[in-house]
């Protein structure tokens, strides 16, 4: 992990997952710490860049703290935001760890939308299935 600062109260934390290397920015203001992190650019066909944002809403919902969204420039992104009342060097760290570790968890499966390759799926979908259970005799 690896910081610079870019701003009087910002700085780009550099982090190297099993993935791919993520670019967190993490904000200070009066009472609150935002992170952000850049997931990908949206895809310009609609039906492929309306499957990602419906795939990023399910995402969210099993997401605690972070959340996927979109900004201006069609980036999707994850953020989160914390009240400072009880931040310290532990919990940034918890939290840049979460933002992630939630961004390696679903980056594949959002990948794959964006970019149209389901080659994977099928594999995948029969590696999840429960083993047959042995037939009664």
């Amino acid at each position: 992990m690896r910081a610079k600062r870019i701003g009087a109260s910002s700085y780009d934390v550099m982090f190297t997952s099993d993935l791919r290397e993520w670019a967190v920015n993490v904000r200070l203001n009066d009472s609150w710490v935002m992170l952000r992190t850049f997931v990908m650019a949206l895809p310009p066909g609609a039906p492929r860049r309306l499957a990602l944002l419906e795939a990023a809403l399910q995402a969210n919902a099993s997401l605690s703290l972070a959340k996927f969204s979109v900004t201006e420039d069609r980036s999707l992104v994850i953020d989160l935001e914390y009240r400072d009342e009880h931040l310290n060097s532990e919990i940034l760290r918890n939290l840049i760890g979460l933002v992630v570790r939630d961004g390696d968890d679903h980056y594949p499966k959002l990948f794959r939308i964006a970019t149209g390759d389901t080659a994977l799926e099928a594999l995948e979908t029969a590696f999840k299935k429960p083993p047959n259970e042995p037939d009664a005799v």
